[in-house]
């Protein structure tokens, strides 16, 4: 009987282990900013609870905090101020998606996350902007250098569309253009050529301005498989000057600069088989697991990198999980006799978890729209 019961508690406490390790909220890295102390009152204490309300709720917080930051990749917030939004038709068509949403209820959240799935951003658009060339070239009067550092994490990335946004200021006479744009090649001598991706012919009156569209998607993907040679565009013009057209002046405030906006493939998301789980109200006096509401703001966070959503619903788990699991196998009582306060008993976690769409500022000043895998919890349960 005592080599049986040791066996016994043995194997409970590895499933302890495995399956309170297993919950999202508690095996990210966030955990390193927790005292040895105050994990070690986690560890000791009730498994069934796994901490009140209060705990579980602050907990949740700071782990969103920490999974953000790395699904996206980032070591630390990005250091960006939205005082400037440019005025660019696709970031209004993504703000207008989340006004419309932000008149629901509550924020619809996305596909199901399964634990198969890959537990980082999937970008479904990014919007990047154009920045000073790292190697300027002397070109002749007239042509236009266009730089744009891409995001690295598109390198993995299926490119569905890939188009080079140029806006040309208002002007009183009628435009007669002939636009070339051309990819920069650096050979290895040093010798620079031009490759030309693109022309166009504009005639068109010009009075409020106008955007012109380059398909640019095989530069951009050989430049996502080759970063160390995307070197920019060059865009020459006849019929007029374009740099002035352009306003490309240093320290510009215009906010139609150009821009590359890149669609990806989305990823095929699985569906997973339904649970039943308790809902609950933050004042209720529910014991049992349940799932409770929790708001997150990104703005109490001071994180104005985040463009929208600007608050969501997250959810997070708490409530005591029973032994029921445990009444098939032998010496049921005895294991919880020798275990006080329960610490072999099943955690209540989250056993369903949905996506968010998010836009954002990353650190190079691109805008990334995407999906955000296992930021609401949808159902939680005792295992």
């Amino acid at each position: 009987m005592t080599v049986s019961l040791g066996v016994l508690l043995l194997w409970c406490h590895v499933l302890y282990a495995a399956r309170c390790l297993a919950d999202p909220l508690l095996s990210l890295p966030e955990l390193e900013d927790y005292s040895d102390e105050e994990l070690a009152e986690q560890d000791s204490g009730n498994c069934s609870r796994c901490g009140d309300k209060g705990q579980r709720r602050a907990l949740r917080l700071d782990m969103i905090k920490y999974q953000i930051l790395n699904q996206l990749g980032l070591k630390e917030a990005p250091n960006v101020t939205l005082k400037n939004l440019p005025h660019i038709p696709p970031l209004d068509s993504l703000l207008d998606h989340y006004a419309m949403q932000a008149d629901a209820p509550h924020f619809v959240p996305g596909p199901e996350y399964g634990d198969d799935d890959d537990f980082y951003l999937s970008a479904e658009k990014v919007l990047s902007f154009l920045q000073p060339p790292p190697n300027p070239l002397e070109l002749a009067i007239g042509d236009q250098q266009l730089y744009f550092q891409l995001p690295s994490n598109l390198q993995q990335s299926q490119i569905q569309s890939s188009h080079l946004w140029i806006h040309l200021k208002p002007t009183r006479h009628t435009l007669h253009l002939n636009m070339t744009l051309y990819q920069v090649d650096l050979q290895a001598s040093g010798q620079i050529d031009f490759i030309q991706v693109k022309r166009k012919t504009l005639e068109k009156k010009n009075k409020h301005g106008h955007w012109v569209v380059f398909d640019v998607k095989k530069t951009l993907t050989h430049w996502l498989k080759h970063p160390s040679e995307n070197h920019g565009f060059v865009l020459h013009a006849t019929g007029g000057d374009i740099t002035d057209l352009l306003a490309m002046s240093e320290g510009s405030t215009d906010t139609k600069k150009p821009f590359i906006e890149t669609k990806v493939e989305k990823p095929k998301h699985r569906r997973t088989k339904r649970m039943i789980g308790l809902n609950c109200e933050e004042n209720a006096e529910e014991v049992r697991c349940c799932r409770y509401p929790l708001t997150v703001d990104f703005e109490e966070f001071g994180w104005d990198w985040i463009i929208a959503p600007k608050r969501y619903e997250a959810n997070y788990c708490s409530g005591e999980c029973p032994y029921v699991f445990l009444q098939k196998y032998p010496h049921t009582h005895l294991v919880q006799q020798a275990n006080p306060q329960g610490s072999a008993g099943p955690c209540c976690a989250p056993r369903k978890m949905s996506s968010i769409s998010m836009l954002y500022f990353d650190s190079e000043f691109n805008i990334i729209y995407g999906m955000l895998p296992g930021m609401v919890v949808d159902r939680c349960g005792c295992s």
